[in-house]
């Protein structure tokens, strides 16, 4: 089959043998997807997925063949030997042509290093990177890396940050985002070696740069992009989920335990229920993989069907807007002075952009 965007829809491939709960919820949730309009080809082994597809009746779902799978804890380099496996075949789909994103709720690592062996970098791009939303107090705010890198250079932040610009751009529509590093202060002497450089670096490129941030600015919403290492990153993600389940799970103990309190809650409802959905990461979907030459997902290893539904959700809306191919464009060809064209290609080591 091929299915090359030409102003069409576009089609997404599930990995659906990745993550803890599969196949089950990942099948739920791309059914979801389909029935809100997205072509979904689920990939994985046959008799599971026709087995689960039964109890779908009236949805029609494309499924491709995927003998083997990747467990979670598996390490890169067995995983890639894995040429039969569902993620792998979902990536070959994407590569051939067949598919324009793909979606996978499974091993990290591994949904990185595949991304990277089938379609390669983006030029330029030295480690791609995870990206996620975080809500903050006015919106959102978009972190990267969360995940892929736990030890960076400076230029590696620089890229990071020019990534985060264009994404944000692209897909929020700010013209000009506010860009920070993550540290442990706010004052330019601060955070580690690489973080200093890359500040000295971001501070020289024609980017809306606004300093260092720490880490109650990021939920204060002083930033609309935050560039760390990944190690740092995944910390700080894990953290603000951990937080927002903790007060949850507080609140409910203490409304137990009081009459008055149940009723003043009962009022609430509408409310806290907002407020849970704004910080309920299945919200979001997954993370995007920047920096790869295709459209990845990566959701969370635990998620279930509402986010692999949102997480094909956003491949799709990626895959129509063009966002990766734009994303690549604008690193070499930014429709902006020919100057700062320069000065973010020399940034990145490209060739800088003829006149």
């Amino acid at each position: 089959m091929s299915t090359h965007l030409n102003g069409g829809g576009a089609t997404i491939a599930v990995d659906a043998m990745g993550g803890d709960h599969a196949p089950d919820e990942i099948i739920k949730g791309a059914v979801e997807a389909c029935r809100r309009g997205v072509k979904v080809v689920l990939v994985g082994q046959p008799e599971a997925l026709q087995l689960k597809l039964a109890e779908h009746d009236g949805v029609g779902i494309e499924t491709v063949d995927a003998h083997d799978s990747i467990t979670m804890d598996e390490p890169v380099t067995q995983a890639l030997r894995r040429r039969d496996s569902s993620l792998r075949v979902a990536a070959n789909l994407v590569a051939a042509g067949d598919a324009h994103a793909v979606v996978s709720c499974g091993n990290s690592a591994a949904i990185m290093a595949i991304g990277l062996t089938v379609w390669g970098p983006l030029p330029g791009i030295d480690r791609p990177a995870f990206g996620s939303m975080l809500p903050c107090k006015n919106g959102d705010v978009f972190i990267l890396d969360i995940g892929a890198n736990t030890t960076v250079k400076a230029d590696t932040l620089v890229q990071f940050a020019v990534m985060g610009e264009v994404f944000v751009q692209l897909s929020r529509g700010i013209e000009a985002p506010r860009i920070a590093l993550l540290s442990n202060g706010s004052e330019d002497s601060k955070g580690t070696k690489e973080v200093k450089e890359a500040n000295e670096a971001l501070r020289k490129l024609p980017l809306n740069f606004v300093g260092n941030i720490e880490g109650d600015g990021v939920f204060d919403g002083a930033a609309d992009v935050v560039v760390c290492d990944g190690f740092t990153g995944n910390v700080l993600l894990k953290t603000g989920e951990g937080v927002v389940s903790t007060m949850f799970d507080l609140i409910r103990t203490e409304i137990s335990k009081d009459f008055v309190a149940r009723i003043a809650a009962a009022l609430m409802l509408p409310t806290l229920g907002r407020i849970r959905r704004r910080v309920d990461y299945e919200e979001y979907g997954g993370a995007p993989v920047l920096g790869v030459n295709k459209i990845m997902i990566n959701c969370h290893g635990r998620s279930r069907a509402k986010a692999v539904t949102n997480a094909v959700l956003l491949a799709d809306r990626m895959a129509r807007e063009g966002l990766v191919d734009r994303i690549g464009e604008a690193l070499q060809h930014d429709d902006i002075e020919v100057k700062r064209r320069r000065r973010l290609a020399r940034a990145l080591h490209l060739r800088a952009p003829s006149v």
